[in-house]
């Protein structure tokens, strides 16, 4: 089993086991001790029955193994934690419409400890740093609320565990010691890391944000090219969803049904968005990322969505 192997076995690990166990896993798989890092991931959360065959392999042979695997559907359930894109002090201030995410590049807040996560991280093999609160229910009407970092790392999987523990060690020495999940792009997050990102604040990107438009809704007057209809329908429907009933490209947001009336009524609702689908097939440009979607959602949070 390779380090990066166990270093995505310790994400699925998040918010099953304690911060400071996850801290200090991350920290022996950081420093090459793959059989210790192991040992206490064995049967420390619900495992497949191939988890526990790659944790044994790297185990004595007389080491006992867990009698049976955790069921499919829970190997990987929802974290039962909300996580909030903001300061549990500003809760208060949001008691009717809080937002789902928020983009701080947008002339936000990076504070002191965002500041020494992001001055350990290499901005040429860093696609995107997120930052959310993890909110956990205590006796009574008492919570306590942790940070959580999500990181995007532009590097083989083996390299990964050096960065968390490097962030990690940063964190600690400026006053929070907390894990930092770091993943590669495209990564089908497990649910810990899903769930906080989606309801997250964005504190870095490699690139400024750029204007996000949402496409008009109605009938279709404005017809297309024959040739037209086949490629759009395509771009339309491959885009990354961004609620049940929209997707976007980054720089567009339309509703999730589009394609299907372009390819039954041969027609747009918005003149922009017609001009824009006919720029893109001329110049293609890179799929829709994590960083682009979060921005467009944000970029719809802040005109008041939903109404």
């Amino acid at each position: 089993m390779t380090a990066g192997t166990l270093h995505l076995l310790l994400l699925r690990a998040a918010g099953r086991i304690p911060d400071d166990d996850l801290v200090a896993l991350r920290a022996l798989l950081a420093d090459g001790d793959h059989g210790a890092c192991a040992a206490r991931l064995l049967d420390a959360f619900p495992q497949s029955a191939a988890e526990i065959a790659a944790l044994a392999a790297l185990l004595p042979p007389e080491t006992p193994l867990p009698p049976d695997p955790a069921a499919d559907e829970d190997v990987d359930t929802e974290p039962r934690t909300p996580f909030v894109p903001f300061p549990p002090a500003d809760l208060p201030l949001y008691a009717t419409a809080a937002p789902l995410v928020v983009d701080e590049t947008v002339g936000g807040v990076v504070d002191d400890l965002d500041r020494a996560l992001l001055d350990v991280l290499d901005p040429a093999h860093t696609a995107g740093v997120w930052r959310c609160w993890r909110i956990t229910a205590g006796p009574g009407d008492t919570a306590s609320a942790v940070r959580v970092y999500l990181v995007e790392a532009t590097l083989p999987d083996d390299e990964l565990p050096d960065v968390a523990d490097r962030g990690q060690r940063a964190l600690a020495a400026a006053g929070h010691a907390a894990p930092v999940e770091i993943y590669r792009p495209g990564l089908p997050l497990p649910a810990y890391q899903w769930a906080a990102r989606s309801r997250s604040a964005l504190i870095w990107a490699p690139g400024p944000p750029g204007e996000v438009r949402v496409a008009a809704d109605g009938d279709g007057r404005l017809p297309l090219d024959d040739d037209e209809i086949a490629p759009f329908v395509t771009y339309l429907r491959s885009a990354p969803a961004l609620t049940a009933r929209l997707r976007t490209d980054g720089a567009w947001i339309w509703p999730a049904d589009l394609a299907d009336r372009v390819l039954d009524e041969g027609a747009l609702a918005d003149e922009g968005l017609r001009r824009h689908l006919r720029l893109r097939r001329a110049e293609p440009g890179p799929p829709a990322d994590a960083v682009a979607v979060h921005r467009a959602l944000a970029a719809l949070v802040r005109a008041g969505w939903p109404r």
